[in-house]
């Protein structure tokens, strides 16, 4: 006795075979439309990538010319506070005017002219007033 399975189920193989491959063909498309939009979107994130690490190449060099530049200001400030040492005897005489001195005595303490003690205690007094 031969066996010979019906047509029906061989035809029913057939289709859930054509259905099948259907199905895979349709997740094949989807899976590469996706890939091709993952691809354009790394593109897209690696230009991103590209300017920002220009930028910060370009902001790098800004902190380092402005470190540079506020070294020099500091050595400015260094120099000119060793320089300062002719404005001591105003200075003391604004210290002195700030304890209730006289320009009188300001005069015989620290050598300075009347009228530039005058002008001292003018000055003082406008900033305190």
């Amino acid at each position: 006795m031969d066996w010979h399975p019906p047509y029906f189920i061989l035809v029913g193989l057939m289709v859930a075979l054509l259905v099948g491959m259907l199905i895979l063909t349709w997740a094949y498309l989807i899976l590469r439309r996706d890939y091709s939009s993952l691809a354009a979107r790394l593109a897209k994130q690696q230009n991103d990538l590209i300017g920002l690490s220009a930028a910060a190449v370009q902001v790098d060099r800004r902190v380092l010319d402005q470190e540079q530049r506020l070294r020099e200001c500091d050595e400015r400030v260094a120099s000119l506070s060793s320089q300062e040492t002719g404005y001591q005897p105003y200075r003391a005489a604004i210290e002195r005017l700030k304890d209730g001195v006289d320009p009188q005595e300001l005069v015989s303490q620290l050598g300075l002219s009347l009228s530039e003690a005058n002008l001292l205690a003018r000055l003082y007094a406008q900033r305190q007033g």
